[in-house]
């Protein structure tokens, strides 16, 4: 007996010592890494946010121009109100994303490969791990989402909480927790047979929640831009290319047939309306409001957590003759295909950031405190050099400063309207620093300004996937006497 057993006791120390690696590769490359990475406009604008402003005040005053519900910024209120230094920002990220990896490691029902590579695909370990962003904080609930899922009818409110606090990660994992409790009420109440009553609790937290959310994101009157955007085929065209299809796979085809496998596994599962509900909403938040590249994880991240979900549902739902324990293999084959080109992507773009400065940030904010420019009159182009403050011990920016109430840009019509090139150059400071980003991320020769010279470049390149999105430099102009 004993004889036979081994093999699989065998296997399950070999797996187990494997996982525990994994997550020690995990983090030891999560810390070489941070130190390495320079922080751009979208990582420090949360960091200075969660320093500057009261909690108060980033809940009901800045989360509506932020766009975003401030769970993320309170998170980093922690660190950054007890001066740690700002590289605290990406080593919080950075362990968020190794938490998550522990959650898919050793409470994931994947299979084994699956399950080894996922924490370190480009999404979960690089783009929402090495590169701090609220994204960051909405993998790991989203597991811990996926952990309590199996229990949701006998233990409802730890997983109603569960879907209440990714709400509040920000706009878009808001739809994600809306989409997940209307199939929770719709479940508990069609194929469960609650009652009215038992579910009116629960519909009712999650209302106060929705409601909340509405209130303190309301546009305020002088934000600056349209709260929505106007459709058109280019962006349709570009969001279901870019980030539904591109976030999979390079090919798209390919990613059109992963995707379709998942669906009818979902269906089969009885996880299929959640995931097309959570993901039609995202993509006309793409659409309507507002999406960059990176935005796409989070198609991506659906995709894997309606996986889990499907591969503990009781649900069985045949579709036609195909026998039911094929869809759970194709699906999960399927995926262990798109992760390990996911993980070639995340070791391109960790070699990327250890060897090309991800932002000119860091250099720019260490060549004006090295030839005392911060001390001078100095103008700043483009809301992303702020990004140049997190090296600097205050604003020097003498144009924006006076609407900025710390070191974070607020959205208003008010600070904009100084950033066109007459009103940059009026009192004739001695210098001007422009931020560039810019598609292809090749630096260009800049504009000339009247009256001043091009002194310095500082060169950055934002990383996607194997290769670079834009660049992130900044252009410092010296007035010409």
């Amino acid at each position: 007996m004993s004889d036979q057993s081994s093999p699989s006791a065998s296997s399950a120390i070999a797996l187990r010592i494997a996982t525990v690696t994994m997550l020690v590769v995990l983090a030891i490359a999560a810390i070489l890494l941070v130190p390495k990475h320079e922080p751009w406009f979208d990582e420090v604008q949360a960091w200075f946010l969660a320093r500057d402003a009261s909690v108060w005040d980033i809940l009901w005053k800045y989360a509506r121009y932020e766009g975003s519900t401030s769970l993320w910024h309170l998170l980093l209120t922690i660190p950054a109100k007890a001066g740690a230094p700002a590289m605290t920002l990406n080593f919080v990220s950075a362990a968020l994303a190794v938490i998550g990896g522990a959650l898919l490691l050793f409470r994931s029902p994947f299979p084994p490969l699956l399950r080894l590579l996922l924490p370190v695909t480009y999404f979960f370990f690089y783009q929402y791990g090495i590169v701090a962003r609220n994204y960051a904080l909405l993998m790991p609930l989203l597991w811990l989402v996926a952990v309590v899922y199996p229990a949701r009818f006998t233990h409802p409110w730890r997983y109603v909480v569960m879907l209440i606090i990714v709400t509040q990660v920000s706009l878009h994992a808001a739809w994600m927790g809306g989409s997940l409790m209307v199939c929770f009420l719709w479940e508990a109440w069609h194929r469960m047979r609650w009652s009215i009553s038992r579910l009116r609790p629960f519909t009712l937290a999650f209302a106060v929640d929705t409601a909340l959310i509405v209130a303190q994101l309301w546009p305020p009157a002088d934000i600056f831009g349209p709260p929505w955007e106007k459709m058109n085929q280019e962006r349709i065209t570009t969001a279901l290319s870019e980030v539904l299809l591109g976030t999979v796979l390079p090919w798209p085809a390919i990613s059109a047939l992963v995707l379709l496998c998942a669906v009818c596994f979902f269906y089969t599962r009885g996880v299929l309306l959640s995931y097309l509900l959570s993901v039609a909403g995202l993509l006309a938040l793409f659409i309507f409001r507002f999406y960059s590249v990176w935005h796409g994880g989070m198609i991506f991240a659906l995709l894997i957590l309606h996986t889990w979900l499907a591969l503990v549902s009781p649900v069985r739902r045949p579709i036609g003759h195909i026998a039911d324990r094929w869809w759970p293999l194709l699906t999960t084959g399927a995926l262990t295909c798109v992760a390990i080109v996911q993980v070639y992507w995340s070791a391109m773009a960790s070699w990327h950031d250890w060897e090309f400065p991800y932002s000119g940030s860091r250099e720019a904010a260490q060549y004006l405190r090295e030839h005392g420019i911060d001390k001078q009159r100095i103008h700043a182009f483009k809301f992303a050099t702020c990004a140049v403050l997190i090296g600097l011990d205050h604003n020097p920016f003498t144009n924006i400063a006076p609407y900025m109430p710390g070191s974070f840009w607020v959205w208003t019509k008010e600070i904009f309207a100084g950033q066109n090139p007459k009103a940059l150059v009026q009192g004739n400071p001695d210098w001007i620093l422009a931020g560039a980003q810019l598609r292809p991320p090749v630096d260009v020769v800049p504009p000339p300004l009247p009256g001043y010279a091009l002194d310095h470049v500082f060169s950055g390149r934002i990383i996607w996937k194997d290769g670079f999105y834009r660049t992130d430099s900044y252009y410092l102009y010296k007035r010409v006497r």
